[in-house]
């Protein structure tokens, strides 16, 4: 058993600011003391946001084997180890100077402004380059990325010039500044992503890692980063690199005690493999995270790992179970009240319904979430449901509606700019037998030319 706790005096000057007189021999007993993981002492930790798992990580250092004979011959093995510690968390805890206004009272200057003019002002006005107003539009902007992509893109923008003006004074220390910075082109490079301007979020992206590299090694910001360029990843086609970026922010989140954000990344890592085709694997893994998540804290993220394993049940010929997800989840779906989400489940509940031979239910479903996305504009979702619903009709031995959906299919399909091997095909489709293999090839194939299309962006 541990014993010679440090005091939660000495646990908050540890945290808080490492220098001072004592300090080295101070910080080395209790890092040692952390590492070791005391009960008593994590408890401490956990009440002030850390974990002795979070301090392991931000304080790796590279072994140095010339470094450790000249230890061993010194007999001071731990002095130039915990004099670099010191030196991280004088960056990493470094206060910087106290800001001119509250975030609240210089947001509330900006919000009758026009967009242009905000813009203007944070970029001119020494007074909103402060680490809170960069933290605080971060997470505005997060928060409405499922409603307006707009106003999300604009707030992250905010975010990325207010932390682009802070000087090492404002934040505390340089590496504190990178770190802020990487926050703001993280959310910024995110937000890019979210509008569909892939390219300008590449490049957001490699900014905010080139400032996360340069800042103070803190893990959660590092997670936080691949965690966001998956979903970027997978939009670029990318799936084994997003398959990989999200065991890399899994493994982050897990050593630092954060279950909910290893639940996400493992949703994304699901996501990724069925694009990729692998439809299998990504069965356990969204069994793997549906236990972690919070769901009354994260309904969103919930409904997206129910909604892609019944897809994968779907895919992989297991409807009964898909239906069964399906019905425990209609409260779910209710309780969004999201239209574009009412829809989806609408189109989810019209395959179940045709894969388990109740054509006509599935034809009711299907046609209602068809009209949906088209008084929404939504081209491609158009194209998918309307070749289940061709599915449904060919089942039915209804050739004349078969036909009338295929032509119907033939302006949206040259909208989405598919190949002309891909319209020679739904030409073909017009012509096919009720009930006929050929058709139902034809659906498949015209199905899979659809995925080939660039993804569609979503949060």
């Amino acid at each position: 058993m541990l014993r010679n706790h440090p005091t939660v005096e000495e646990l908050e000057s540890f945290l808080r600011g490492a220098s001072g007189a004592g300090a080295t021999a101070r910080n080395a007993r209790v890092l040692r003391h952390l590492l070791a993981d005391c009960s008593s002492c994590r408890s401490h930790l956990q009440a002030m946001g850390w974990s002795g798992r979070r301090l392991e990580n931000l304080f790796r250092f590279p072994v140095d084997r010339q470094e450790d004979r000249v230890r061993e011959a010194t007999a001071s093995p731990y002095d130039r180890t915990f004099a670099a510690v010191e030196q991280a968390l004088d960056a990493f805890f470094a206060k910087g100077r106290a800001p001119e206004a509250t975030a609240e009272e210089l947001l509330a200057e900006l919000a009758p402004l026009p967009v242009e003019e905000q813009e203007q002002r944070v970029r001119s006005a020494s007074r909103f380059a402060h680490p809170d107003l960069v933290n605080k539009l971060s997470e505005m902007s997060h928060a409405v990325r499922y409603e307006n992509a707009t106003r999300m893109l604009h707030l992250s923008h905010l975010a990325v010039l207010s932390a682009e003006a802070c000087t090492v004074a404002q934040a505390g220390s340089a590496a504190r500044l990178c770190d802020l910075r990487a926050l703001g082109w993280r959310q910024y490079a995110n937000a890019l992503r979210v509008s569909g301007r892939l390219p300008e979020a590449e490049e957001a992206f490699e900014k905010a890692q080139g400032f996360c590299s340069a800042g103070t090694g803190d893990p959660l910001l590092r997670a936080a980063i691949l965690e966001r360029l998956v979903s970027l990843r997978y939009f670029q086609r990318r799936f084994q690199e997003a398959i990989s970026l999200a065991d890399e922010a899994g493994r982050l989140y897990d050593e630092l005690g954060e279950s909910g954000s290893v639940a996400s990344t493992r949703v994304q890592k699901a996501i990724a493999q069925i694009y990729a085709g692998e439809i299998e694997a990504a069965v356990p893994t969204l069994n793997r995270a549906i236990p972690l998540i919070d769901h009354e804290g994260d309904p969103h993220l919930l409904l997206s790992a129910c909604h892609n394993l019944m897809r994968c049940y779907v895919d992989l010929g297991r409807p009964e179970q898909a239906l069964s997800l399906y019905f425990e989840l209609r409260g779910l779906y209710r309780d969004f009240q999201d239209p574009l989400i009412s829809l989806r489940a609408g189109w989810q509940e019209g395959q179940m319904l045709r894969d388990l031979g109740h054509l006509r239910a599935a034809e009711a479903a299907l046609s209602g979430a068809r009209q949906g996305f088209q008084e929404r504009g939504l081209l491609y979702e158009v194209a998918m449901v309307s070749l289940d619903l061709s599915e449904v009709f060919l089942r039915l031995g209804e050739t004349a509606r078969l036909q009338d959906a295929a032509g119907e299919m033939v302006p949206i399909f040259k909208a989405l700019g598919v190949d002309r091997e891909a319209l020679a095909a739904l030409l073909q489709l017009q012509q096919a037998h009720q009930q006929s293999q050929q058709g139902l090839e034809l659906i498949r194939f015209l199905s899979a030319r659809l995925e080939q299309l660039p993804l569609r962006h979503m949060p």
